[in-house]
């Protein structure tokens, strides 16, 4: 009776193991594991000095790269500014399972709002499957020079005033040989005096 008992139990023990393996295979194939998300390097086609990976303008073709795909994988590249997103090329991964594609930016991106480039791969219904994405980057109207010193704006620092230096103390974007506040991030914030306590000429000081 002892030994019926333990046969039992044993054998319940067994089934149950196996409907868990089952259990869990069936869940895996619904619900494959999510994809790790990885970088997308933006590059421009045509090197210069101020090229830089988070400034765009409309209309640029840049080369995408990026590794960690399956190899011969097939994936969208879109383009994405705020809750907006559209497809602009799809492409294929190599052998080694890495991208490098030429996309056009498009002319009529927005200009007020961060943009995005991604790569996706197996995108499903519930719109996973996203696997490499850019840095946030900056479009701007055009690759123009305003100021004609060979540094476009997009990368210009003062684009109103020429000049090869690009230094920029305080870190504001602005730079020092066109920043009323070389050594004030907030400018003055209004005040019309810098934290220096020299004044700033674009913000009129209060009449006592």
């Amino acid at each position: 009776m002892i030994q019926n008992n333990a046969d039992v139990r044993f054998r319940s023990t067994l089934g149950f193991t196996v409907f868990c393996l089952f259990a869990a295979a069936a869940a895996a194939a619904e619900d494959p594991p999510s994809r790790m998300r990885g970088k997308l390097w933006v590059n421009p086609v045509e090197f210069t000095e101020c090229a830089r990976e988070t400034a765009i303008a409309r209309g640029d073709t840049v080369i995408l790269t990026g590794n960690g795909l399956a190899p011969n994988e097939s994936v969208e590249i879109t383009f994405s500014q705020a809750d907006v997103e559209r497809t602009l090329v799809t492409a294929k991964a190599n052998a080694q399972g890495a991208l490098s594609v030429r996309v056009t930016i498009p002319a009529d991106a927005a200009t007020d709002k961060d943009a995005r480039l991604h790569a996706t791969a197996q995108k499903g219904p519930d719109g996973n499957g996203l696997v490499l994405n850019s840095a946030p980057m900056q479009v701007f109207p055009d690759a123009k020079d305003t100021d004609g010193d060979g540094i476009k704006d997009m990368c210009d620092n003062c684009p109103q005033l020429a000049g090869s230096d690009m230094t920029d103390l305080d870190g504001d974007g602005l730079g020092d040989a066109c920043d009323p506040c070389p050594t004030d991030p907030d400018d003055g914030a209004g005040s019309g005096t810098c934290a220096d306590g020299n004044p700033n000429p674009q913000v009129p000081l209060s009449k006592p």
